[in-house]
């Protein structure tokens, strides 16, 4: 069974392949998500794979160290009807940038362990005094 952090890790695999092949031509773009997908499933079912790096670690590396040749690959398939490559390369790079700085900002909003209450709540402000002692009554005469 996989786990939730692999899970979502292979999600942002297939996010990124998905976002480098959008706009491809139709049978380029499917070739290519089956090949990414067919390298997530052998590595999955690979027994050796726990052995080193964590499986969402090496996923993840093997993300990142791949962002350039998916860009090169992109840059090789890409046909003139598109637009310039730079700006494809721009958008890429901007929205690549963008999730790890998400990633980031999530891993930073996670709940550390807080502080324990004391056994003794301490009240700062006294309390309130006394009222007054009522005056004896009057004396008879």
């Amino acid at each position: 069974m996989k786990s939730p952090s692999l899970r979502f890790v292979i999600a942002l695999v297939r996010t990124w392949t998905r976002l480098y092949t959008w706009r491809m031509q139709r049978a380029i773009r499917e070739a290519r998500r089956a090949e990414i997908a067919s390298d997530l499933w052998e590595f999955q079912q690979d027994p050796g794979a726990g052995r080193g790096l964590s499986p969402v670690i090496h996923v993840l590396v093997r993300l990142l160290l791949g962002i350039p040749d998916d860009l090169c690959w992109r840059a090789a398939h890409s046909v003139r009807r598109e637009r310039p490559l730079w700006r494809t390369i721009a958008l890429t790079v901007t929205t690549a940038v963008l999730a790890l700085a998400a990633l980031w900002i999530f891993d930073l909003m996670r709940a550390q362990e807080l502080p324990r209450p004391p056994a003794r709540m301490h009240f700062i402000a006294a309390p309130p005094p006394p009222p007054p002692i009522p005056p004896p009554p009057p004396r008879p005469r």
